[in-house]
């Protein structure tokens, strides 16, 4: 009986030293394939931007409008975009979106607040645009209002393309918003 044992041990251990050995000489691409594990070990994952953002604006124009926008980007809402470096491996690219808070009032009187996003301008491009652009920046620009109304204006773009959108948004002193397409050059679809 011992001699049984002491022949099972001997057998579990000579097993034990060989498991393995095929792989020796195989270089890590190839075991990782053979495992299965290559795409998970060769995936690059990179965030952009990598951290959050957030820009402030807090601005009160000579005309009693007051502006409060708050810029930031979405954690969980990013696009996409995969590529394959020259040593074969995946790169995968998650573009952050933005929205942007925004609140007006007029002589410290709240007249209008809501988000500033895709949603809010859906209806001015096709869906496949939407899917794939992000919003790039919002801004007051003060040359363009006046003692009626206060004007942002807005761009969105696909990214790694020249194809982008800007508007306007016109925020009347009674708190209405009009939306306008700006069309600058030929890049905008």
């Amino acid at each position: 009986m011992k001699k049984l044992i002491f022949l099972i041990l001997i057998i579990s251990i000579i097993f034990a030293h060989l498991d393995g050995q095929e792989r020796k000489y195989s270089n890590n691409r190839d075991v990782l394939q053979s495992s299965n594990l290559l795409e998970s070990f060769s995936k690059k994952v990179k965030y952009t931007p990598n951290e959050p953002v957030e820009i402030v604006t807090d601005t009160i124009l000579s005309t009693g409008f007051e502006v409060k926008l708050k810029y930031h980007s979405l954690e969980n809402n990013f696009i996409s975009n995969f590529t394959t470096d020259e040593d074969l491996s995946a790169k995968e690219t998650h573009y952050k979106d933005f929205e942007a808070e925004l609140r007006v009032l007029i002589h410290g009187e709240l007249i209008t607040e809501g988000l500033i996003n895709k949603r809010l301008f859906k209806g001015y491009a096709n869906v496949e645009f939407w899917k794939q652009a992000i919003m790039q920046h919002v801004w007051i620009d003060y040359q363009n209002s006046t003692d009626q109304y206060v004007q942002l204006n807005t761009s969105f773009r696909v990214l790694e393309t020249e194809t982008y959108k800007d508007f306007s948004i016109l925020i009347n002193s009674l708190g209405s918003i009009e939306i306008k397409e700006i069309n600058l050059l030929s890049n905008t679809i």
